[in-house]
């Protein structure tokens, strides 16, 4: 299989080809914003194509910090060994770190915005995406507290990340518009290290597994939200559009090629319509799941099932395939169709 739009993963048992590029036919939920009225800033890691496959082309008026690097090549300058096409990283010198060089871009912007229309920032961090690399001064202190080697790279890039999100929020409050700015936190998926008590992680053929792909979601609505609140629904990534879009508009957002759903009604304190979550990574021989309530049903190329109670089975230890159980039959079916109607073929 030849195409330069498409890229093979060499590990992949199934030499299933995936695009390097987000087609510029596809609408983000920063187009959707433009029609309301918001002016959007992108910072960070893009990881979605080059060229004129750049954020500039998908309903971001400025980016900062921006290349197609899925991660630098160090957290210290110089970040980019290559690919660093916009020259960011000229502007920088040795001892230079990543993190807060992109934390200063957004309260630069924040601080010195001054249009009438309101806007909306992402903020996508390249940490704590491997190589670990902690900041010097944060990770003498948990070398010190006895973590080793890359586990105190791990915890102090974490520190510094979240320090960083500190001080974007700082910087909302300094504007005046603290009351006025709904902040979502949202991590892509779980660790490459340990994820104990949950079970599999970035890396490690388990990726579908509670450590990779189960991972925290934090949203402050001022006024909407209720301070220190929890939910234990099931919600996907895919959910963030249209809770923009309701968020920009004021209305209902119905739009049948979105497949997620709104949060707002979660946000508001209640529930939203019971669906199956799916998640599809083809790069190992764990390719698929399903979430249904508390049920999730992993599939694999070779033809294996797995089936585990997530809320009673949280570590995931207790696989429930072959005992009878009418879910299985139900989840198996379900995958089944989806596969159908959503793996694509070629």
């Amino acid at each position: 299989f030849i195409n330069a739009d498409y890229n093979l993963w060499p590990k992949d048992p199934m030499q299933r080809p995936s695009r390097n590029y987000l087609p510029l036919e596809e609408i983000t939920y920063a187009e959707e914003l433009n029609q309301h009225g918001y002016y959007n800033m992108f910072i960070g890691k893009w990881h979605l194509g080059k060229g004129k496959y750049y954020p500039e082309n998908y309903g971001f008026d400025a980016v900062f910090g921006t290349t197609d690097n899925g991660h630098p090549k160090n957290y210290y300058f110089p970040f980019f060994k290559n690919g660093d096409p916009k020259e960011f990283q000229k502007n920088y010198k040795k001892g230079d770190y990543l993190t807060d060089v992109l934390t200063d871009g957004a309260v630069d912007f924040i601080k010195n915005y001054n249009k009438d229309q309101p806007f909306m920032l992402s903020f996508w961090y390249y940490s704590v995406h491997g190589p670990s690399v902690g900041r010097k001064d944060v990770l003498k202190k948990y070398q010190e507290a006895g973590l080793k080697g890359k586990y105190a790279h791990h915890a102090a890039m974490v520190e510094v990340m979240d320090a960083s999100i500190g001080r974007v929020r700082n910087a909302i409050k300094e504007k005046g518009i603290e009351d006025n700015t709904v902040i979502i936190v949202l991590s892509d998926q779980g660790g490459a290290y340990t994820n104990a008590p949950l079970r599999g992680g970035k890396k490690g053929g388990n990726t579908l597994g509670e450590g990779g792909a189960r991972v925290p979601l934090l949203i402050s609505y001022p006024n909407v939200t209720k301070p220190n609140s929890e939910t234990d629904i099931p919600v996907q990534s895919i959910d963030i559009f249209p809770t923009l879009v309701e968020i920009a508009s004021g209305k209902k957002y119905n739009n049948q090629d979105i497949q997620g759903v709104s949060l707002l009604p979660i946000l508001k304190g209640k529930k939203i319509k019971k669906r199956n979550l799916y998640f599809f990574r083809s790069y190992e021989d764990q390719y698929a799941a399903v979430i249904s309530g508390d049920w999730k049903l992993v599939k694999y190329h070779s033809g294996k099932f797995q089936l585990f109670n997530v809320r009673e089975d949280i570590s995931e230890q207790n696989n429930l395939i072959g005992t009878n159980l009418e879910i299985e039959i139900q989840l198996k079916n379900d995958i089944a169709n989806w596969e159908k109607e959503a793996v694509p073929t070629y």
